[in-house]
C-alpha cells in the first residue's frame, strides 16, 4: 500500500480523518493526497452568496493549503504529501478517482451530527464506501490514530474472497496486527462452538497460507449487532466488511441500521470490494 487518497470538505470530521490518515501513513510508509472537490452549485462558504468560478476555485485552494498546514498530527508531511482541486460532484468524483487505479486506500470521516457539513459528507461517504474500486477507512468523529493491533474480519463461511484476504494480509503484515475472522449466526439460541468447523478454518488457510488469522462464531439476533457486540468485547481497532460478500451484505441489508454501522460506526470501519 503506498498511496492513500484523503478527501476533505474542510470540516471536523474531514480534519479528523486527515490526522488519522497522516499517522497511518506515517507508519506504513506511504504518501498522501488530500483533495477537495468543489462545484459553484454547492458553495460550502455561504449557500447566499454567488461567487465567480475562478474567484471560488481562489478561494478553495487557499482552503485547501490552510487545511493541509493546520494539521495537528505532528507527522512530517514534507515529500509524503500533495494537494489536489477537482471540479465536480464529490461522490462521483471520488469514485472515479478511485477507479484509476492510482490509489490503493481512501481515508475519510465517517459523519456527525453538529452540522451540514458533516451531514453532507457523511453522505457522500456512503457512496463512496459502497461504490468505491478501492478500499475504503471511515473515521469516526473524533477517533485519534493509535497503533492497529486488533483487526475484525466479517465473514461467510461460504464464500473465501481470496483478493480481500489477500489485501488484508498486507494491512495486517504493515501494521504488524492481529486478524480476527467473524462469523455471526442470527440465532441466539445456536451455539457457535458447536456450529464451528474446523473444515472452514482449513479451507480460508489454504486460500491464503500467508494470513495468520483466529476465527470465531458468534450468535446474536443481527449481523450488526453481533458485530458491533464483538468489537467492543474483543476491543478491536478496525473493522472491515467486504462488499462483494452477497450474502453479508444481503443479511446487512435486512435492518434499518446497515446505513448507521457505516455512517456511525464505533471504530474505524474499512470497506473493501
Amino acid at each position: 500500500m503506498k498511496k492513500i487518497l484523503v478527501p476533505t470538505d474542510f470540516s471536523e470530521n474531514a480534519k479528523c480523518a486527515f490526522n488519522y490518515a497522516l499517522k497511518l501513513a506515517d507508519q506504513i510508509d506511504a504518501t498522501i493526497t488530500v483533495a477537495h472537490i468543489y462545484h459553484p452549485s454547492v458553495n460550502h462558504m455561504n449557500e447566499y452568496m454567488i461567487v465567480a468560478d475562478n474567484e471560488l476555485e481562489k478561494v478553495c485552494r487557499e482552503q485547501l493549503d490552510n487545511f493541509v498546514k493546520k494539521n495537528d498530527s505532528n507527522v512530517e508531511v514534507d515529500g509524503r504529501l500533495e494537494q489536489q482541486l477537482e471540479l465536480g460532484f464529490a461522490a462521483e468524483k471520488l469514485v472515479k478517482m478511485s477507479k484509476t487505479g492510482e490509489y490503493d486506500l481512501i481515508v475519510m470521516g465517517a459523519t456527525g451530527s453538529t452540522g451540514l457539513l458533516e451531514q453532507v459528507f457523511g453522505k457522500v461517504s456512503l457512496h463512496v464506501a459502497k461504490s468505491s474500486a478501492c478500499p475504503v477507512l471511515l473515521i469516526p468523529s473524533g477517533v485519534r490514530f493509535k497503533p492497529v493491533r486488533e483487526i475484525m474480519y466479517a465473514i461467510e463461511y461460504e464464500l473465501v474472497n481470496e483478493p480481500a484476504l489477500a489485501k488484508l494480509e498486507d494491512f495486517s503484515s504493515k501494521l504488524k496486527s492481529n486478524v480476527h475472522l467473524v462469523h455471526v449466526y442470527e440465532d441466539i439460541n445456536k451455539n457457535p462452538e458447536g456450529a464451528r468447523s474446523s473444515l472452514v478454518e482449513k479451507t480460508f488457510q489454504q486460500k491464503v497460507p500467508n494470513l495468520k488469522f483466529t476465527m470465531d462464531a458468534i450468535s446474536s439476533d443481527s449481523v450488526v449487532h453481533g458485530l458491533s457486540e464483538y468489537a467492543t468485547e474483543k476491543n478491536m481497532d478496525w473493522m472491515v466488511l467486504v462488499k462483494p460478500q452477497r450474502k453479508l451484505w444481503q443479511r446487512l441489508l435486512h435492518t434499518s441500521k446497515t446505513n448507521e454501522i457505516l455512517m456511525n460506526p464505533q471504530i474505524p470501519l474499512m470497506v473493501m470490494h
